[in-house]
């Protein structure tokens, strides 16, 4: 059936088939990877941005187009995770721009707010890259509006466009080396043509039927936590562990609320009642152990009760407001040590996040309303984190945000350590932090998940592979022996004086002796400090300096 003019309503349903149809094979967008680690997330992110906009215009009633894309784009910005997720929700606010004011669209005027989506993705963009999403989406966009012709319906459009997709996403292995190096396609635009295919598909009457396992209601082995746990528990305090007499429930919230999206918790005597969500339950256990023992613990995955549930749960909790101060702080990291850590070093809010869950922009805005402060300094300390640290800046009006631009959470940790804020100048402040972070090199030691061959290293799936600002330099199927050759194959590491080792959660502190033996083995001057981080994916993150 040929389809001629697009009403809101029909918009909000044909963009859930698109978010449908990237659940279909979201696992192999995540795969994706240019190396081989376990933190493909691109997928996941696109997923998580898109569907806060769907449920969003879902619930509108009866909205014109131009009203329905304003809605679903606002809220996709403030679900939007990692770059990915960034993008995509900028290229749907800026279909909403170019709808903008209108009842129905018509074919051509939905094919030029496609062409307002590209243009409003790449400004976002600080310095846009070719080969990436953002060219699929303007070679698919300029295809498409130059083959229109009058009497053109828009299933006859939208197939112009996947056309033209499909081919340039091919095509972005010759236009980004990195790709072709890895054997992959881009991820960010397998996952948008894959959108488009379900906007198709609606069109067409059609519908996607997901597997069990990729259902919302139920938990599989191809499943991806978007929601978290919700956790409940009574600690009852111990002698042994702490200073029960002089115990300070504030100072315990302090420290949990790093580790948690949601938090309530009350004293009874020595008894401490406790209802948190976290994406991080083991850190907390771990944390609160170290003051007492469970009496009751219930831990559930928010992922698999119904969405009614899931709202509920996600309900914001009033946060206590500290005192008014000229400057406060933000940092993003997850692992019960990192956090505890960022606290120790006078950062207001950690928020839970990092390589496999990127924070929101919505997540950003939370903890900047948890505060009272003039200027707030964020530390992403992740690279796919920083736009949307810089979106939730730019949305925000009851301070003025400043994004530090941490690409690891070795840069954060440094910069967080020189935190100074006597001369009361914030343009001081932050180029002081920005010169810290400039003298930060970061070496990050995880394993493959796959067999391949990059920069002539043949990886074995299981291998220990090291990655030094961002490259792979190093493998060995044996931890130290990696981290000794990627210390020989940093040109200039007879020059550094400091390693700053944050110890995963598979990993231990002790082991930093044999790293500083090897270190020094190269460098007699260099001095290690040892951090328990407790982080996942990541057995150790070094900081160089």
């Amino acid at each position: 059936m040929a389809v001629f003019e697009l009403n809101g309503i029909e918009y909000a349903k044909m963009v859930a088939m698109g978010a449908k149809s990237l659940v279909s094979d979201i696992d192999r967008i995540n795969a994706l990877n240019v190396f081989p680690v376990p933190d493909g997330d691109t997928g996941t992110n696109m997923r998580m941005t898109i569907e806060g906009g769907v449920e969003e215009g879902l619930n509108l009633n009866n909205p014109s187009i131009g009203a329905a894309s304003k809605a679903m784009a606002r809220a996709m910005t403030l679900n939007a995770r990692g770059n990915s997720g960034v993008i995509t929700s900028q290229y749907f606010r800026g279909i909403g721009q170019g709808l903008a004011d209108i009842d129905t669209a018509t074919v051509k005027q939905f094919g030029e707010a496609l062409v307002s989506g590209t243009n409003r993705a790449y400004k976002v963009v600080q310095n846009p890259t070719e080969g990436t999403i953002l060219t699929v989406v303007r070679e698919a966009g300029e295809y498409a509006l130059a083959n229109y012709h009058d009497g053109m319906d828009l299933i006859e459009y939208l197939e112009n466009y996947l056309k033209q997709a499909r081919e340039t996403l091919a095509n972005t292995p010759e236009l980004l080396p990195v790709l072709k190096k890895a054997g992959v396609v881009d991820s960010g635009g397998a996952g948008l043509v894959l959108i488009i295919e379900g906007f198709i598909k609606y069109l067409n009457g059609e519908d996607i039927i997901l597997d069990a396992e990729d259902d919302d209601s139920v938990f599989g082995v191809n499943s991806k936590l978007a929601y978290g746990y919700s956790m409940e528990f009574e600690l009852q305090l111990q002698n042994s562990k702490t200073d029960v007499e002089n115990f300070n429930l504030n100072d315990f919230n302090y420290n949990l609320k790093g580790l948690s999206t949601e938090l309530e918790s009350a004293k009874h005597g020595t008894i401490i009642s406790v209802r948190l969500n976290t994406f991080h339950p083991g850190s907390v256990i771990c944390l609160v152990r170290k003051l007492g023992e469970f009496l009751t613990i219930k831990i559930d995955n928010m992922d698999v009760e119904d969405t009614e549930t899931i709202k509920k749960e996600r309900e914001s909790i009033p946060a206590f407001i500290p005192e008014h101060k000229a400057y406060a702080t933000v940092a993003v990291a997850s692992g019960a040590g990192l956090v505890q850590a960022f606290r120790s070093m006078g950062v207001d809010e950690v928020v839970s996040g990092g390589q496999t869950m990127n924070t929101s922009t919505q997540d950003f805005i939370k903890a900047f309303d948890s505060l009272n402060a003039d200027n707030i300094l964020v530390f992403p300390n992740n690279g796919n984190i920083i736009m949307a640290a810089e979106q939730a800046a730019a949305n925000y009006e009851k301070a003025h945000v400043i994004v530090i631009p941490t690409k690891t959470i070795a840069q954060g940790y440094s910069a967080c350590s020189m935190l100074n804020f006597d001369s009361n100048n914030t343009d001081e402040i932050v180029a002081n932090l920005k010169e810290v972070i400039a003298n930060v090199s970061t070496l990050e030691i995880t394993y493959s998940i796959r067999d391949t061959e990059i920069n002539g290293l043949k990886i074995k799936k299981g291998d220990y592979i090291c990655l030094y600002n961002g490259d792979l330099i190093a493998s060995d199927s044996k931890r130290m022996s990696a981290i000794k050759a990627a210390f020989r194959a940093i040109p200039d590491f007879h020059e550094k004086n400091v390693l700053t080792v944050i110890c995963g959660i598979d990993s231990k502190v002790q082991e930093t002796a044999e790293i500083e033996e090897i270190a020094q083995a190269y460098n007699s001057y260099m001095e290690v400090y040892p951090v328990e981080g407790e982080q996942d994916i990541y057995c150790y993150i070094i900081g160089i300096e």
